[in-house]
This record gives structure tokens, C-alpha cells and sequence, in this order.
């Protein structure tokens, strides 16, 4: 995909990131490495039963132990006043309304809802210290029925967690056109029907999670440092929800964070906790969990079930959907759970010409950590579902993976297209990128690979994954400002933790501006120094905050150039400005936007009516939104003897407008490819009967690793869109949208039968072999 990289380039050129000189040697400031004077350590005590009243906690013999500060409980929380943790992710256009509000204090003081909640906080001189003392606190849980899984939740007679919640339903809401779906289900010539499960995932994160909290009794002021994705929603939900104070007296910033993929997005317990327990010792407090408790505390992703049919005509073009989609949203709403149910239902509509579609999606309640988002939130989740469909319907209809698809892809002559549902498709060429796919994967050559692993005892298969997806959630402030040495700082309300935005604003300041890379800065992550943000996710930074960018230099020029007009004794209309000089039209004269910057902070010379200093605020909503899109071919060999699965080509073809950094861009498509591969075939998030979660360490839940990763080949086929000032779609969740069914797909082609039950994901070694087995004795029986 990429050119060789330069380490300084222009916007749409491949520039080697210029964080990582700090990052690999050692200068990066992440959440452990704040070390504040007095600081005492935060541990949690927390549940060891999925649901309980809790009847006691004794403190006392904690509370002697050495270096041990203070043990708080729920009830010293609740007393506090302080508020709940609210959820602001339900759409109301969607849900008219209609949905269980859940009480999520940050310290509970009458049950617990799932294993690993809060019971009581330890405070200690000490890290060790204080989790030692937790050892010390007695707890006394009365235990209460237990529904650990979604499909207990929604069986007949199941406990209720919720008195309001018949069903464990937190809601059940409709999309689409249920009368025009049922017309078009009556013309069909063939329906198919399929069931999907999608396994609960870990974001396990390279840093974990940590939080640091000060209370400035002098000026009644809040300080939290953590580990987010978006410190500007942590502020604000603090403020509004948990403190119920003005916003200025809240201050939420963040140094560099390892990795987040949708965990960090919005406020945890334990940073509602570590503020008040500042406020309550007058002294700094630090939380940081073990990787163990981490995977118990942390919110998680997917666990989703999709259950529906498709109608076709006697050609094989799609008719119509019916689909119910149902979510597990764990035990609690976090202010994020209500993203990836209604993102999932939206794109439903899919890359296909799809003339009426009618979606139920329900979230359902259980005794199991909130889920949040999850990398792609929701359009993977989608984007399964209808794969799978497709695949199932063209080997019931006679017709090829590819030629299904070929007839139902929506044509680039049909954009703008407006979807079954929600959503209006503003550009793109699916036909192209197909094709182009196609192409790049050899597609027509895969029989003569497929008869070489056969010679070496190896099953071998092919899959492929069409998807659309949606970004540039939102809207984005971002504003630069020159200092008086004309030196430029962009002050970003996105946030990195990982993506490259560092290179990405310094980029578009070098093309737009003209300045040297050495002359930009980037700051981020700061709610004192940046006043609004929307921080990162969705791969909204670069279309969003980079289309406000954009706005945030051309005013830069607009202002600049009255001043330079000054400067240069000309009229403004006589100025020209490129390569960051500004010129004066049939003259020789000139001045640099740095040196014009630098004028605009004198005291002499400098008119009044030009203000003082040179800055610029640009602002952008995604209204509309954009639609990358892309086509991703996989190919597996499998062993038969041991059922063990290897990805052995990978191919990617995807339009995301626009590439700003195709290096940078490359990266993100190779992490998120490796994020599907490890839910289609390793990861996944295991609870027993009794709510007991068996997998809280890298021992129990599988991670891909380098050597599980193919080399992938990748190309682009863009069709830059009109909806932002800069053409650019999204690029960050292609893998894990588009890799899973893929695989999966790859997976049954290669064992030349579709399994019964069907493979589920993750589709592991052994449920390969149990399929294999179970298929030979089939055919035995046969005989």
C-alpha cells in the first residue's frame, strides 16, 4: 500500500510517526510513572459472587494494619451524596424513551451486581500495603439468583434482575419498515435464515487502566489524571452527573495511554473513587489494577446474538431482512452501552441493494460486567451477520460467494443511496472494490494453492467480507495558535493514545501552512489547557477533527494575510499566499506566515485593529457522516489430525476517501486485522453457571500473536467524499469489521462441509476437530 516513508512529508504522503522517538526510548509518561508528594495507593475489595445483597463489611482489623490510611465502604459512599454513573448512549429518535434506567453508584452499598464489583476501598502508604489490608476486610454477601449469560437471561421464568425490566429487557426497539419487509417477503422465491452468536471480548489493553486524584480544598477543585481515550466526557460526566459542580472546577487530563480500542472512553467507578477519596484524606490517591483485575473491572465488548431471514428472488437478489439483534449489556448501563446495539442495527443495511429491512434490537440484562465499545462497535457485529447471510443463501441458491455478491452490491452510479434504514450512503464504488479485491487476492488462482496444501495434508479455504461502516461520530473543536517566536501549537480536542495524531496535525499544518515540522506542536489531553473536545473513537479524528483543522488554517491565512497586507505596505486583495510565504502580486517583497506571526505580537508598528498574536478556532459536525467501506479476502490452511487453523493470505482492499498518512493508515489495518483474528478464532470472555468469570488472565483468554498474523497485502480504492472539507472517511476499524467473517468463511470452505451446529467464534482447534469427526461419522452412517 505505502511508498517508502519519509520522516518529514506533506498531507497524503508516508511520514514515519514523530512520537516514537520518545516513546521507544524510555520518555513516555503513562498513568504509573505520575508519582505525586504524599500520594497514598487505592485497592479495591471487590465481589467474589455474581450477585448478592450485601449484608456487612468489617473494616476494623484492616483498618490496624500497617500503613493503612482509611477503608471507605458504600455506605460512608452513599452518604457522600455524590451521584451515579449515568448512561447518555441511548438514542432517543430510536428508543422514543423507552429504556431501563439502572443505578450504577461508584461504591455499591446494598448488592453487587457481577463478579469483580466494588465492596470496599483500602488506602495505604504503599501499594502492597494497601492490597495486603484488603485481605482484612470481612464480608458478609447473602446470595441471590443468578443469570450469567444472555440466553439465561431471556429463558422462560428467569430471575429478574430488575424489578422494571420484565425479561431482563432494558429495551426493545424497531428500524425499518415492517409492512413493506412483509410484502417483500411474500414475493420471495427463497428465504434464508440464520442464527449468529458473537463471543464477549476483553479490550485488553497494552496499559491497563489507572486512575490519580487530587482535591485542592483551597479552591474546591477537582484534578483527575487517567487513562482515557476522552478526558473531555470524563469531565463533563463528573461534573454533571457524579459532583454536580461547575465544570471549571473539575480538571481531567492525560498523559500518553497504551491502547484503549473503546474501554477508555467515557468514566469508570474507580475514577469517581480516587476523587473521593482524595477529598476525604486530603491527600493525592492513585488506583492502577493488576492485569487479573483488570480483566475483572473493565467493561467489555460484543456478546451478541442475531437471529433473522432473508428473502430473495429466483435470480438471487435480495428482497428483503427480518432480523431480531439482541445484546448482553451486563449488569449495569455505563454511559457507553447503548452504542454498539443501535450502531449494529443501523448498518444491517449493508453494502447490498436491499429494499426493505424491519430490525428489532433488545438489550438484555445480566449478572456480567457492562459491555461498552468494543473496536468497531457494532458494525462488526453487523457486518457477521450479514456475511454469513450471503454465504448461506449462495450455496442454497446454486450461486458462488462471489456471484451472489456481484448481483446485490450497490452500484457506484446509484450513490447517494439511501439504506432500508437509517442511513444514506453519500459516495462509493463497491463493485470496484470488490473486483479490485478479487484481484489482489488472486481469487482465480486459489485451486492450484489449494491442490499444493493438499499434497502437503492440509485443508485449505477461502473467504471473503464485504462491509460498510459509518465514523465521524460528532462534532470537534481544534484551534492553533502561533506564540511570539512564530511557532505554531495546534490544540487538539481528539486524543492519541496510539494512533499517530502527533504526525497526522503536523502534517496538515506543514501542507495547509507551510511551517517546518520542527516549528508545530500538538498538544492534547487537557481539559485546563483545551476548552472543549470530543476526544477518540469511531475513527472520527482524522475526518472530524481534521476537517475542523482545516477550517482552524484557513482562517490562520484570512487573519495573516490583513497582517502581512500591513507589513508589506499592500492592499489585502494584492496578497498572495503558498508555501507558507506571503507575497505581494508583480513584486518581489515577502514575509513567511512564522515572521508574519511574530509581527503580530509587537507593541510598536503593529495596529490595533489587527488585534494581538495570531489564532485561529475551527469547528466541524459530522452532519452527515461518512461510509468507508472495503473488501477483505482471507485464507486458512487447516490440519485435519489436530483441527488447528492457520491464516495463511490475507487480502484488503478498502476506500477510505482520502489516505492523509498511508503508512500510518497501513498500521491501523494490520492492528485492527489482528483484533479479528483473535475473535475469530481465540478470544473470548468465559463465565460459568454461577457467574464466576473463568478467564481473568492472559492464561485463560488467548491473544493472537505475531505468528498468527499472515502477511496482509492491502490497496486502496477511494472515492473521497463531499461531507467534510477534507475528502477523508475512516480507516481504523477495518480489520475487526471486516476479518471475522471472513475467516470463518474460510474455515468452512476449507473443510468442504457446512458444519452441524454451526462454527462458532471463536472457532478453536478443538471445535474444528469435534466437526470433522462428527462429519466422518455422518458419512460412515451414510455408507
Amino acid at each position: 500500500m505505502t511508498a517508502a516513508p519519509k520522516h518529514q512529508g506533506r498531507f497524503g504522503e508516508s511520514v514515519t510517526r514523530v512520537e516514537d522517538r520518545r516513546l521507544v526510548t524510555g520518555q513516555g509518561r503513562f498513568i504509573d510513572d505520575l508519582v505525586l508528594a504524599g500520594m497514598l495507593h487505592m485497592a479495591i475489595v471487590r465481589s467474589d459472587r455474581a450477585h448478592a445483597r450485601i449484608v456487612s463489611v468489617d473494616v476494623r482489623a484492616a483498618l490496624e494494619a500497617d500503613g493503612v490510611v482509611a477503608v471507605l465502604t458504600g455506605v460512608d459512599f452513599a452518604a457522600s451524596g455524590w451521584g451515579d454513573i449515568p448512561c447518555e448512549s441511548m438514542p432517543p429518535a430510536i428508543t422514543k424513551g423507552k429504556w431501563v434506567r439502572t443505578p450504577f453508584p461508584s461504591l455499591p452499598a446494598d448488592r453487587v451486581m457481577a463478579m469483580g464489583d466494588p465492596v470496599a476501598v483500602v488506602l495505604a502508604e504503599t501499594r502492597k500495603q494497601a492490597q495486603d489490608a484488603c485481605e482484612l476486610v470481612e464480608i458478609e454477601l447473602e446470595d441471590l439468583a443468578v443469570v450469567a449469560s444472555m440466553e439465561a437471561a431471556i429463558a422462560d421464568n428467569a430471575p429478574q434482575l430488575y424489578p422494571d425490566a420484565p425479561g431482563n429487557l432494558c429495551f426493545s426497539a424497531e428500524l425499518g419498515d415492517a409492512l413493506k419487509t412483509e410484502a417483500a417477503f411474500a414475493q420471495a422465491a427463497h428465504v434464508i435464515t440464520l442464527q449468529t452468536r458473537q463471543p464477549r471480548l476483553a479490550h485488553a489493553s497494552m496499559e491497563m487502566r489507572g486512575s490519580v486524584g487530587v482535591f485542592d480544598r483551597r479552591l474546591g477543585r477537582y484534578e483527575l489524571t487517567t487513562s482515557t481515550q476522552n478526558p473531555h466526557s470524563v469531565r463533563r460526566l463528573l461534573a454533571e452527573a457524579v459532583l454536580k459542580v461547575p465544570a471549571h472546577r473539575v480538571r481531567v487530563s492525560a498523559g500518553d495511554v497504551g491502547g484503549a480500542f473503546g474501554l477508555k472512553g467515557r468514566l469508570y467507578p474507580e475514577d469517581v473513587l480516587v476523587l473521593w477519596a482524595a477529598e476525604r484524606t486530603g491527600r493525592p490517591v492513585k488506583w492502577v489494577p493488576s492485569r487479573s483485575e483488570a480483566f475483572l473491572s473493565d467493561f467489555q465488548g460484543r456478546d451478541h446474538m442475531a437471529s433473522g431471514e432473508m428473502a430473495f428472488d429466483a435470480e438471487g437478489h435480495i428482497l428483503g431482512l427480518r432480523a431480531t439483534t439482541r445484546h448482553n449489556l451486563g449488569c449495569r448501563l455505563g454511559p457507553a452501552t447503548g452504542v454498539s446495539p443501535f450502531l449494529s442495527a443501523r448498518m444491517l443495511a449493508g453494502p447490498y441493494v436491499l429494499p426493505a429491512a424491519h430490525v428489532r434490537v433488545q438489550g438484555v440484562f445480566s449478572n456480567t460486567r457492562s459491555t461498552t465499545s468494543y473496536r468497531g462497535a457494532g458494525r462488526p457485529e453487523a457486518t457477521y451477520f450479514l456475511e454469513r447471510m450471503l454465504d448461506k443463501a449462495a450455496r442454497q441458491l446454486g450461486l458462488t460467494p462471489v456471484e451472489i455478491r456481484r448481483r446485490n452490491l450497490i452500484p457506484a452510479a446509484a450513490m447517494p443511496f439511501k439504506t432500508a434504514l437509517l442511513d444514506t450512503y453519500d459516495c462509493g464504488d463497491f463493485p470496484g472494490v470488490f473486483e479490485k479485491a478479487l484481484t489482489l487476492a488472486d481469487w482465480d488462482g486459489f485451486a492450484a494453492r489449494k491442490a499444493v496444501s493438499a499434497i502437503n495434508g492440509l485443508l485449505r479455504g477461502q473467504g471473503i467480507s464485504y462491509f460498510v461502516e459509518v465514523s465521524a461520530l460528532s462534532n470537534e473543536r481544534m484551534s492553533v495558535q502561533f506564540d511570539p517566536t512564530g511557532h505554531a501549537t495546534v490544540l487538539a480536542g481528539t486524543f492519541a493514545h496510539g494512533q499517530g495524531h502527533h504526525t497526522l496535525y503536523t502534517q496538515m499544518l506543514h501542507d495547509w501552512l507551510g511551517l517546518r515540522y520542527e516549528d508545530i506542536s500538538v498538544v492534547d489531553g487537557d481539559t485546563d489547557i483545551i476548552p472543549y473536545g470530543g476526544g477518540t473513537y469511531a475513527s472520527r479524528s482524522v475526518t472530524v477533527g481534521g476537517s475542523a483543522l482545516r477550517r482552524a488554517c484557513d482562517q490562520i491565512i484570512v487573519k495573516a494575510t490583513a497582517i502581512a497586507a500591513n507589513l508589506l505596505e499592500a492592499d489585502p486583495a494584492q496578497i498572495s499566499f503558498a508555501e507558507g510565504i506571503f507575497t505581494v502580486q508583480g513584486s518581489n517583497k515577502a514575509l513567511s506566515l512564522s515572521e508574519v506571526a511574530r509581527a503580530a505580537y509587537r507593541v510598536l508598528g503593529h495596529p490595533g485593529a489587527l488585534g494581538v498574536g495570531l489564532e485561529a478556532v475551527g469547528t466541524y459536525t459530522a452532519q452527515p457522516q461518512n461510509y468507508p467501506n472495503g473488501c477483505h479476502i482471507a485464507e486458512v490452511e487447516i490440519d485435519p489430525d489436530f483441527g488447528t487453523v492457520r491464516l495463511v493470505a490475507y487480502a484488503a482492499v478498502d476506500d477510505v476517501g482520502v489516505a492523509v498518512n498511508p503508512l500510518l493508515l497501513e498500521g491501523q489495518l494490520i492492528g485492527s486485522t489482528a483484533m479479528g483474528v483473535g475473535q475469530a478464532l481465540m478470544e473470548r470472555v468465559v463465565y460459568d453457571e454461577a457467574g464466576q468469570q473463568l478467564t481473568a488472565a492472559f492464561t485463560e483468554y488467548a491473544m493472537p500473536r505475531a505468528e498468527d498474523m499472515p502477511l496482509i497485502i492491502s490497496a486502496l480504492h477511494n472515492t473521497p467524499t463531499k461531507t467534510n472539507p477534507i475528502g477523508v472517511k475512516g480507516g481504523a476499524e477495518v480489520g475487526t469489521i471486516a476479518a471475522p467473517p471472513a475467516i470463518v468463511q474460510a474455515i468452512e470452505d476449507a473443510l468442504g462441509f457446512v458444519p452441524e451446529p454451526a462454527l462458532t467464534m471463536p472457532v478453536t482447534a478443538a471445535q474444528v476437530l469435534r466437526a470433522i469427526h462428527r462429519e466422518k461419522r455422518t458419512e460412515e452412517e451414510t455408507k
